[in-house]
């Protein structure tokens, strides 16, 4: 038998009829330890706080998961004009529409492990950047990093550690780029200074793709243009790994990509 058993069955109880303020007479249950009668709460007020305490942690937990994910969304990069587009309001009308939201869809309700990545590639305002930072909502209200970034930011970021005076080297500058969770490259195809500057972009995007982390290329470029940019090897990359979407329909009005 052991010492709390023993602690147990000889330790006195009682039962007696209390009043409660709040919620009248109840039945008490009593304990006495070194000579002194312990307990005797109100079992309805003793509920009560436990379901008080619940909830006040519940509350804690929810202000802290809204803390994390607005600090996640100002790291994250997006633009302003941008952060309050979701992907429950995507304008989906025309059939390529409607794939291009589905798309979106399964990889916002994926696991990041899988490493599904996407291109978005055709005509200006047709939502492209919508529907990626549309994702990026997704992830980040569960509390997964995204970042974004236009390519020439993402250049001039990394080219900024050849200062002398810089406080990073160009291969710290190039892992913020490759080990976020989710990375949106916007601007795919713009024209970059020099080959040693297009090569830190396929730099980014195969290392993330040798690390399986999900990423998002968007360009203004037609699919045959992004290929003849970007080369048949990195295309069938996100293919394997995802999917390449052609934006082809009109503009919406008011601009919005």
């Amino acid at each position: 038998m052991t010492n709390s058993q023993n602690l147990s069955d000889s330790m006195d109880t009682k039962t007696e009829t209390r009043q409660c303020d709040k919620h009248g007479e109840f039945e008490a249950e009593l304990f006495r330890i070194m000579d002194k009668w312990h307990g005797g709460l109100c079992p309805r007020c003793d509920e009560e706080r436990v379901k008080a305490e619940a909830e006040r942690k519940r509350r804690e937990e929810l202000a802290e998961k809204q803390r994390k994910v607005e600090r996640l969304m100002g790291d994250s990069g997006i633009p302003r004009r941008f952060q309050d587009r979701t992907l429950d309001s995507y304008r989906a009308e025309t059939e390529g529409q409607k794939r291009a939201l589905q798309i979106a869809r399964k990889m916002a309700g994926g696991n990041p492990d899988d490493g599904v990545s996407l291109v978005f590639c055709g005509k200006p305002g047709t939502g492209k950047t919508h529907l990626a930072c549309g994702i990026a909502h997704e992830w980040i209200e569960t509390g997964i990093p995204a970042l974004f970034a236009t390519v020439l930011a993402a250049i001039r970021h990394i080219k900024s550690t050849y200062n002398r005076e810089s406080e990073i080297t160009e291969e710290q500058a190039i892992s913020v780029f490759t080990r976020t969770e989710l990375l949106i490259l916007d601007e795919i195809g713009v024209q970059l200074g020099t080959e040693h500057e297009k090569m830190l972009l396929f730099e980014i995007i195969n290392e993330r793709y040798q690390q399986m982390r999900p990423t998002i290329l968007i360009s203004n470029l037609t699919r045959s243009e992004l290929t003849d940019y970007l080369g048949d090897r990195v295309m069938d990359r996100f293919r394997e790994s995802g999917a390449v979407v052609a934006f082809d329909w009109d503009s919406y009005r008011g601009g919005k990509s």
